[in-house]
């Protein structure tokens, strides 16, 4: 099941496999929710159904945002293809809120399903739900899998872990998804830089090198795989190899010809 973004395809031998459950990952500003939903656009430029459940914004705010990017969601909305979930209320539990997006999945008959984001997620909720999170989203995982097995699930979360920590995701739940990957800011000579990287992917190869990347108006780009660095996890890559100058060879001098 492509995610419509070309190298990010790439990266994951074709994209991730129809049913997969994908846990995206990044810092503030890395870009997760433009291609959280480059990913439900294309599914919906594919004649697929999709739904949306957003939690840190109003539908409105959503939709327009994906507009600016070229994303024609609100007309999806009314043709019936998406529908969009906000979620923002602060008195429900974990299995209510799951509850209205497996209903929602279930109505459409759904082919992709975004939940944008786990940290507003959890926000969302009572403080004496939270604990919960982790049981419910696997319940939850389980359910769509089982019974909506061609459902494609993607969901986000803010890593504001330090550089050096491989820890993907604040919540202890990377465990749950067959696929994880990862955007994070790394320094590269003297400018502020995304790269991003597949760390994991059940049932398939995939490459395990960082590429560049950046966001456009019409979504992300994927550049070249960072190859000539080392230490891009620890945020302040150094290059490991330089373009050397050609030696060149001594030239011998020339033996004078008798009579000249």
């Amino acid at each position: 099941m492509p995610t419509g973004i070309v190298g990010l395809d790439t990266m994951m031998n074709g994209g991730p496999w129809e049913g997969d459950s994908i846990l995206l990952t990044g810092a503030s500003g890395s870009g997760k929710s433009v291609l959280a939903s480059q990913f439900i656009w294309h599914g919906l430029t594919r004649g697929e159904r999709a739904v949306i459940a957003v939690f840190e914004e109003s539908v409105d705010q959503y939709l327009a945002r994906a507009t600016e990017l070229g994303f024609k969601l609100s007309e999806c909305v009314r043709k019936g293809t998406l529908e969009v979930l906000s979620l923002r209320r602060l008195d429900l539990s974990v299995d209510e809120i799951l509850r209205e997006i497996e209903r929602a999945v279930t109505r459409l008959d759904a082919q992709r399903l975004l939940i944008d984001s786990l940290t507003g997620f959890e926000i969302s909720l009572a403080a004496h739900f939270r604990a919960d999170l982790a049981e419910a989203l696997y319940r939850t995982i389980s359910f769509v899998t089982r019974t909506h097995p061609r459902v494609t699930t993607l969901m986000t979360v803010e890593n504001t872990e330090a550089f050096t920590d491989l820890r993907f995701s604040p919540h202890a739940i990377s465990f749950l998804t067959d696929d994880l990957i990862i955007q994070r800011f790394v320094e590269l000579d003297g400018e502020l830089r995304r790269v991003i990287a597949v760390a994991k992917m059940r049932g398939s190869k995939h490459s395990a090198a960082f590429h560049l990347y950046e966001i456009t108006d019409s979504g992300l780009q994927i550049g070249k795989a960072l190859s000539d660095y080392r230490g891009i996890i620890t945020g302040i890559p150094v290059r490991t190899k330089t373009a050397r100058t050609p030696r060149r060879r001594p030239q011998r001098p020339r033996r004078r010809r008798e009579g000249s």
